[in-house]
């Protein structure tokens, strides 16, 4: 039977719920023990709740985690390459590392770009649209102080670059995009050029503001000069080749045939059509004793009448043999076979 609370039971219930305790635990404690004889009710079960993701729906993720880790590694790659070609070109150690591939909107990543700053639209043919290149003022001008045969010391003060110093470091920006064509090579062939050169971002509309990117950030390190390195691809230009973004080609993981396959491949094969010919080889003559051949002429052969014909498949010569005739019916006894050179 239900036990009837006493006041001071229904008092301490009470004070548990202001004070923030748990009433189930303390009607359990007040409850009477069960004995023999007694139904146990059963525990009301805890309920579940399901774990809520945050999703910003201003800001989907249209570049799939595939995607960016092929980007990752893609351009991890790179990051080594062009180490070696600055450093070669500058004649000093160089050091490039990837610091990061993220998704963001535009607008985002013009905010987080100094102006005034190096900014360049990047065409990359035959992919539709462009693809921006922005390196710090801290490096280009360092870079320019190199190129010129100065020590290259880090930059004291911020200022836009002149069009003389925007044509010298034209050969860095050139570079880079050589070795990004290199490594984008895995995915698909790219003409990456120089479509437009400002010092403001803010001039060059690559993109509209809302439209989703991947940022691909490196840090550069030279002598005692860092700066950093940002390469914008749109996502919508992503999206014809999103399905060349397979694992395997930078895991050199091939799937392997299996029994089956390789079994249906072959029934396949045996249903192929191809052309079959018995020639007799050894014979050469000019264009013009050709085109002036008439009924009756005779050519003479090289080979003997006694010598095999050869039998050729698609022009290739694979068996020796002999022609049968039988009944109107031509036929190809197969000798020997003619083993590839």
């Amino acid at each position: 039977m239900a036990k009837i609370l006493t006041q001071e039971e229904v008092d301490a219930l009470l004070n548990s719920v202001q004070s923030g305790g748990d009433v189930a635990t303390m009607a359990e404690e007040t409850a009477e023990p069960t004995t023999p004889g007694t139904i146990e009710r059963e525990k009301p079960k805890q309920k579940q709740y399901k774990k809520v993701m945050v999703y910003n729906f201003k800001r989907p993720d249209r570049v799939s985690k595939e995607q960016m880790r092929s980007l990752h590694f893609l351009h991890d790659r790179f990051a080594r390459n062009f180490s070696s070609s600055l450093s070669a070109y500058l004649r000093t150690i160089s050091e490039i590392n990837l610091v990061s591939v993220e998704q963001l909107t535009y607008s985002e990543f013009l905010l987080s770009l100094p102006d005034p700053t190096c900014f360049s639209s990047i065409a990359m043919k035959p992919l539709e649209g462009n693809a921006a290149l922005e390196i710090n003022p801290s490096l280009v001008f360092p870079i320019i102080d190199k190129m010129l045969g100065g020590p290259g010391e880090p930059l004291t003060e911020i200022r836009a670059m002149t069009a003389i110093e925007q044509n010298i470091f034209e050969a860095i920006i050139r570079l880079i995009l050589e070795d990004l064509k290199e490594v984008w090579k895995q995915i698909v062939n790219l003409d990456m050029r120089i479509h437009a050169q400002e010092t403001s971002p803010q001039l060059v509309q690559v993109v509209a503001p809302n439209e989703v990117v991947v940022l691909i950030v490196f840090e550069v390190k030279f002598q005692e000069v860092v700066g950093m390195m940002n390469f914008c691809i749109p996502s919508i230009i992503l999206e014809p080749i999103a399905k060349e973004f397979d694992q395997e080609w930078y895991t050199g993981y091939k799937k392997s045939e299996t029994f089956e396959e390789a079994k249906m491949l072959s029934e396949l094969m045996k249903r192929v059509y191809f052309g079959v010919g018995a020639e007799i080889r050894g014979s050469t003559i000019t264009v013009q004793d050709f085109l002036n051949l008439e009924r009756g002429d005779i050519i003479e052969l090289t080979s003997r009448p006694e010598d095999p014909m050869v039998l050729s498949v698609n022009q290739v010569p694979k068996y020796k043999g002999q022609v049968l005739i039988n009944s109107e019916i031509r036929s190809f006894q197969v000798h020997e076979k003619i083993e590839p050179l």
